[in-house]
C-alpha cells in the first residue's frame, strides 16, 4: 500500500477531513502574489529581506521552473499568464 491509501484510508477511519486540494493551495498563492504585484507593481523577488516576499519570490520561481521543464499544467500556466502578463515565464 502506497502512502497516499494508507493516508486515505487513516482519514476514512478516523473521521478527519481531507486536507486541502493543491488547486486551492495554488489559487490562494496565485491571489497572493495579484496583491503583491497591484501594491508594488513587481514580482515579488525571492533574494528579498522581507520573509513573505522571498517565499513568494520562490515560489513563482518555481513555477517558472517547471514551467521550462513543461511539467506545468497549462491551466496553472494560463492563471498566471492573465496575473503578470505574457511573458511571465
Amino acid at each position: 500500500m502506497d502512502e497516499a491509501m494508507r493516508q486515505s484510508l487513516a482519514r476514512q477511519i478516523t473521521g478527519l477531513p481531507e486536507p486541502k486540494q493543491p488547486e486551492d493551495q495554488f489559487a490562494r498563492i496565485l491571489r497572493a502574489l495579484a496583491d503583491f504585484r497591484e501594491r508594488h507593481g513587481r514580482v515579488p523577488d525571492r533574494n528579498a529581506e522581507e520573509a513573505s516576499e522571498s517565499w513568494l519570490g520562490s515560489w513563482l520561481e518555481a513555477q517558472r521552473s517547471a514551467e521550462r521543464r513543461g511539467d506545468l499544467p497549462r491551466t496553472r500556466s494560463q492563471q498566471l499568464e492573465d496575473v503578470l502578463g505574457a511573458d511571465w515565464a
